[in-house]
């Protein structure tokens, strides 16, 4: 949710001038509490320091993904298990 939020942060620098300002001004929280931040990442975000905007979402971007929690894989059997006699299997199995 977190991506999307700054993906519509930056579309909206684009057709907003008032946003770009607002990041110029020191005003970029005012900005952030209008989408769906976790608190603890518009904290993180309000704490960047850039010198551009273009800098700003460049670094609020890599904060953003460093904070998704990733996605949960599956964890499959390999397809060679299939294929394996049970005396193999056990052989791999046995540990000493």
């Amino acid at each position: 949710m977190s991506m999307q939020a700054l993906n519509q942060v930056v579309a909206r620098s684009i057709v907003d001038p008032s946003l770009v300002k607002n990041f110029a001004a020191g005003q970029i929280d005012d900005v952030l509490g209008e989408f769906e931040f976790s608190p603890e990442l518009r904290k993180q975000l309000r704490s960047l320091e850039a010198g551009s905007f273009a800098e700003f979402s460049l670094l609020a971007y890599r904060t953003v993904k460093a904070a998704e929690m990733p996605e949960r894989r599956i964890e499959l059997p390999s397809p060679m298990e299939g294929l394996l006699d049970d005396e193999d299997r056990m052989d791999d199995e046995q540990v000493a």
